[in-house]
């Protein structure tokens, strides 16, 4: 853990980055567990719009709430659905000029990160970890911008998707809680999306997965009930009718243990029959900042240091996962030994190593692929062709081991020869495989 004796705690960051709202939770280096940001004091209110708004008649912007208050004062300009833009790569047209959305993005995350001087100090932040619904190359490269404009001098940067900060919360939960599937259903009166947790006990470690079902049937148009009573009391019978089938259709044929309820979709109580089955034999909460919390767990986790023998009890294979172990055969010390080389479970954009070594003999090196998924494990050689013939262990290799995508591997091998005996020939092999067959 890391204290700075006499200048404050230090904490880390999950930012919940949605294209309508976002939240911020904060977690202390000692403390249990996270906390998360309200925009009022003494109130639960954790969502920040995420929207900015620009005066007509100066270079002045709004965020959140009070960018809201100006648009509806009608003196300024909306600009809404940041994220999505910024992911599809449009440009946001602003009055009479178009804006990269990475950039308005930026500015949207440095305003709300100042929300939290009255709580804690930048300065003392180690990490910050930004979750999103949809995590792929290009949100990646977004975050990626918007983390460099942030002219962030000590934090680290990390970023994850929903189903990772689902798994990330649900590790700091007691251990009858993981004994059997979790669901978590989102919903904003948009589009509903389940997170189905399951859990692998027959491995060791146990393997996580969760699935990701969208219901788009749960959508209201508008995203508003209807105003009139009567009107309003139909709407929410067949909300609550169309969301029992859906619950019924996720705990058939498995054992449900544990339901979360997120997100602002609930608040008017239309859960009768649902939450009555749902209630039945299952654990069930409600809340709307489980990401959030989810994602400053994991980025303490990313900072703290860990004892090098700690056993891992549990690994999330999600769709970012690389879902192998990969490692080769060494001598060390005289004696062979197994070394790894990249370990299953980590980010596969994240996933890299650098070994130097010796080769024995010939010109193969050979890499052992172990899957986490029930796959038959394998040998994939790299074959260094052209390599010059020298007696045995006078070739010195440098070898750079990196995930390309999620199942493929790039392997990177310069010959550095052999000290004066044997100049390096400067030659380079680079090889791709996959992890699945």
């Amino acid at each position: 853990m890391l204290f700075t004796s006499g200048k404050g705690r230090h904490y880390v960051l999950g930012y919940d980055l949605g294209d309508e709202v976002s939240q911020i939770s904060y977690m202390a280096m000692d403390a249990d567990m996270p906390e998360t940001l309200s925009i009022l004091a003494g109130a639960e209110l954790y969502n920040i719009p995420t929207i900015l708004c620009k005066r007509e008649d100066a270079n002045q912007w709004f965020y959140g709430k009070e960018a809201i208050r100006h648009i509806e004062d009608e003196d300024g300009i909306c600009v809404d659905h940041i994220v999505d833009a910024a992911r599809k790569g449009n440009r946001i047209k602003v009055g009479d000029n178009d804006y990269d959305p990475a950039t308005l993005l930026t500015l949207f995350v440095k305003r709300t990160l100042s929300l939290l001087s009255m709580e804690l100090s930048l300065e003392y932040v180690d990490a910050i970890m930004f979750t999103t619904d949809s995590l792929d190359d290009r949100m990646i490269q977004v975050l990626k911008v918007v983390s460099e404009g942030l002219d962030l001098k000590k934090a680290k940067v990390f970023y994850q998707s929903h189903e990772e900060s689902f798994y990330n919360y649900m590790m700091y939960q007691s251990e009858d809680m993981l004994a059997h599937n979790v669901i978590a259903f989102d919903y904003n009166l948009g589009p509903m999306k389940e997170y189905q947790m399951s859990f692998n006990h027959a491995t060791t470690p146990v393997v996580v997965t969760i699935d990701t079902t969208v219901h788009n049937e749960m959508e209201i148009p508008g995203r508003k009930l209807p105003d009139d009573i009567s009107t309003r009391q139909e709407a929410m019978s067949l909300m609550d009718i169309d969301f029992l089938k859906i619950c019924e259709d996720a705990c058939k044929d498995k054992i449900v243990g544990t339901v979360f309820l997120l997100g602002d979709g609930y608040h008017e109580n239309w859960t009768k029959k649902s939450l009555d089955y749902l209630c039945r034999t299952r654990r069930v909460f409600q809340g709307n900042n489980l990401f959030s919390k989810g994602a400053s767990i994991a980025a303490r986790e990313r900072v703290e240091t860990k004892p090098e023998d700690a056993k891992i009890k549990y690994v999330y294979l999600g769709e970012d996962k690389l879902k192998a172990n990969l490692g080769m055969h060494l001598q060390k010390q005289g004696e062979m030994c197994y070394h790894a080389l990249m370990d299953a479970g980590v980010n596969w954009f994240d996933a890299s190593t650098t070994l130097e070594a010796i080769l024995d003999e010939g010109n193969r090196i050979d890499i052992q692929v172990v899957p986490l998924t029930g796959d038959k494990s394998k040998t994939v050689s790299v074959i260094l062709d052209g390599l010059e013939e020298r007696p045995p262990r006078t070739t010195r290799i440098l070898m750079h081991m990196s995930m390309i995508a999620a199942t493929t591997v790039q392997v990177v091998v310069k010959d550095l020869g052999f000290g004066e005996l044997f100049k390096s020939s400067d030659k380079i092999w680079t090889e791709e495989f996959s992890i699945v067959d």
